[in-house]
């Protein structure tokens, strides 16, 4: 009995669960959901927390943007997304709003700056290309401000300098911006440096300023001794060893470009490197970038009393091939109520071009001491300004200062404000007023001429008439008297047969003499 009371409670509790048993069941049953729901409450946290702020730029237009397929890039690190793609409330421009990852919360700053990166063609070249296949996305430069800032306004065009790069920015100021543009190539030794990254016209309107980047670690030669100039276009210069032709490059030629060097002349100034945003001018060529700056100016009055036709403000002022100065100005010079109307020229003249300099004596020192001495010495001994002629085909001239033994004696009187310098008649005009004079003896030759003829017309001819008309009548008789059927003609033959037989005798007779010289006494047999 008490085993099958044994063996009944073993098949109860085999084949039948007790009420803790279910309960487990139930219990695991339940876990798996609630993991899922564990799990799905995580990530939705995770996403939460790892989701960053949500942001507006606007651009002006939303060329190659597409709705959750447009993505933000920090140097190729996906931080964001485009998720809507907007009209602006003046309808003018795009607002993309963009969800941006947690990690670039800090790169929202006030003067971040966005733009879409798409294929481009411009002066600093070919950018973008790798879009042409993956499609446009918007890269960010990260500001260096520390104020949050969630509404934008996008670049029209990428920036040619972002955060990171190494170089420093310089300023040359020219007096037009020539044929530069954004992105065009700035050379060192005919080697790309930097670029073009911005221009702006002084507030005055008289100049334009030129913002250049030099990247690292080139800048280092920028110094304070550097000369800019403009480097587009082809530099053609003619000299005594011929024709010469520069060119920095063909991009240069086509999109423009600055070059620069270092002052061979600057050799007593310490070539320091120049300091971020330093001003430096821009020449127009480099031979105006390398000529030694004129620290000394003395300016000059010209008076003449010929055409100064074809010389103009500029035009050079040369002393026996050396460039002395420059026109400056030109300008009517009346005097006495009009009665005399000369030209009077301004000039600016180099005085340390024309001083000798001493070893120990700086040429500005020297110019300013003895500058009147030497111009006093200089008028005394002939020194004179003329106007000559640059260029037969295009009538340029310019002001030449040379000696001139016979000129007349005169000194300079330096309590004017401006000093004349004295004058003499140019080279053409001088040609000019020879000629006229041999056109004027020409005329009174041909006057003299024309009265000679009137006189031979009245007196000589009547007479001359005369003469010819007893002249021909003259020949007409010599003519009747020397013609075949003439009776003078007749008896002139026929005296001329009886001399030519007289001369045959005479002939037959000497003939004989000379074989029987006897025959004068014997006679003929």
């Amino acid at each position: 009995m008490n085993l099958g009371k044994n063996s009944a409670a073993s098949v109860t509790s085999n084949n039948f669960p007790t009420g803790n048993s279910r309960s487990r069941k139930e219990l695991l049953i339940w876990i798996v959901p609630a993991l899922a729901v564990l799990i799905a409450i995580g990530l939705a946290v995770q996403a939460v927390l790892m989701r960053g702020p949500e942001i507006t730029i606007q651009f002006p237009t939303a060329e190659g943007l597409e709705v959750n397929k447009t993505k933000i890039k920090y140097k190729d690190v996906e931080i964001g997304m485009a998720t809507s793609i907007a009209l602006s409330d003046d309808q003018r421009s795009v607002k993309v709003t963009v969800a941006m990852a947690k990690q670039a919360e800090s790169l929202l700053v006030k003067d971040s700056r966005f733009w879409i990166v798409r294929p481009r063609i411009g002066a600093g070249g070919i950018s973008g290309l790798s879009t042409m296949l993956s499609g446009a996305f918007i890269s960010i430069d990260p500001g260096s401000s520390h104020e949050p800032y969630h509404n934008f306004i996008g670049l029209d065009t990428p920036p040619l300098i972002v955060s990171g790069m190494s170089g420093r920015q310089f300023l040359l100021t020219a007096d037009d911006l020539g044929s530069l543009d954004i992105g065009a190539p700035v050379y060192y030794r005919r080697i790309p440096v930097g670029r073009v990254v911005g221009y702006a016209m002084h507030p005055d309107g008289k100049a334009v300023s030129v913002r250049i980047f030099v990247d690292a670690p080139f800048d280092r030669f920028v110094t304070t001794a550097s000369r800019f100039w403009h480097a587009s276009g082809i530099d053609v210069s003619l000299d005594s060893e011929g024709v010469k032709m520069d060119i920095q490059s063909l991009v240069s030629l086509a999109v423009g470009g600055v070059a620069f060097t270092n002052s061979s002349d600057a050799k007593d100034v310490a070539m320091e490197e120049a300091l971020a945003e330093s001003e430096f001018p821009l020449f127009n060529d480099r031979t105006d970038a390398l000529k030694v700056p004129d620290t000394l100016v003395q300016k000059f009055v010209l008076i003449f009393d010929e055409s100064v036709r074809g010389l103009t403000v500029g035009s050079p002022v040369d002393f026996r091939g050396l460039p002395a100065g420059e026109v400056s100005r030109i300008d009517l010079d009346v005097r006495s109520a009009g009665a005399d109307v000369t030209m009077a020229v301004e000039i600016s003249l180099y005085p340390d071009r024309l001083a000798s300099r001493q070893r120990d004596q700086s040429a500005q020192t020297q110019s300013s001491s003895s500058l009147r001495q030497i111009i006093d010495s200089m008028v005394v001994n002939g020194l004179r300004a003329q106007l000559r002629t640059a260029n037969l085909l295009t009538g340029q001239r310019y002001v030449a200062l040379d000696f001139f033994p016979k000129a007349k004696a005169t000194q300079m009187n330096w309590a004017q404000t401006i000093p004349q310098l004295p004058t003499q008649a140019g080279s053409l005009d001088s040609l000019q007023d020879q000629l006229q004079s041999v056109v004027e003896a020409m005329h009174k030759t041909l006057e003299h001429t024309d009265k000679l003829v009137v006189n031979i017309d009245k007196n000589v001819i009547p007479e001359l008439s005369a003469t010819l008309i007893d002249a021909r009548s003259t020949l007409n008789q010599a003519e009747r008297v020397l013609a075949s059927d003439s009776p003078t003609q007749l008896q002139l033959r026929d005296t001329l047969r009886e001399v030519g037989r007289a001369a045959t005798a005479v002939r037959d007779l000497a003939d004989l003499l000379e074989r029987h010289p006897q025959a004068l006494i014997t006679g003929r047999k």
